[in-house]
């Protein structure tokens, strides 16, 4: 398994993953405001789709363990300082689900490497948009909230749904991906 260095990354690189994050963060912003309006939100994260197949995009051209657990690390952190009070759980608190997510994403991408090289994508997202959302759910019922019925039933549409949007996020970053891959500016940002 390659593990990530930052040592190994070009400057061009390190500002592609940043650029990334901040694309996927500005855009969830924006989009996860404008959704709030709706009650849409609380059951169907619409915003997930364009950040799965951001995330997935970015671990296909650095293709290394750890690039995921840094991106949802930087995208943490980025929530816990700029949207406290957002989200089920307040501040650093965020980072649970977030480490959790990123861990699996990156395991899996790693481990199924060379046995699905397309499909590692779609069964590291989707594992990892279910393990995610249980460690939130996790923490809130570990800072009170009671595990009513209605808590369950919203849950488990919201884990349905997440399913569902983080599939087609990676379906997204696949045909990207296709089309993308030979160009020469991909091949310069790539980890060897």
């Amino acid at each position: 398994m390659q593990v990530l260095r930052l040592k190994e990354l070009s400057t061009a690189q390190v500002v592609f993953f940043a650029s990334v994050v901040a694309l996927d963060f500005g855009w969830g912003l924006v989009f996860k405001t404008a959704l709030q309006v709706t009650a849409i939100h609380e059951v169907a994260r619409l915003e997930m789709v364009v950040s799965v197949m951001l995330m997935v995009l970015v671990r296909l051209m650095l293709d290394r363990f750890g690039t995921l657990i840094c991106f949802e690390l930087a995208w943490g952190l980025l929530a816990a300082v700029l949207m406290p009070a957002a989200g089920g759980q307040p501040g650093f608190m965020k980072l649970v689900p977030a480490l959790t997510q990123g861990l699996v994403f990156d395991l899996l991408f790693s481990l199924l490497q060379t046995r699905m090289p397309v499909g590692r994508a779609y069964v590291a997202i989707l594992v990892g948009g279910v393990l995610g959302p249980c460690a939130a759910m996790a923490v809130r019922v570990a800072m009170g909230m009671p595990w009513a019925t209605a808590t369950q039933v919203f849950f488990g549409i919201s884990l349905v749904t997440s399913l569902v949007i983080n599939g087609f996020g990676v379906y997204l970053a696949l045909v990207v991906w296709k089309r993308i891959s030979g160009l020469h500016i991909v091949a310069m940002l790539r980890l060897p």
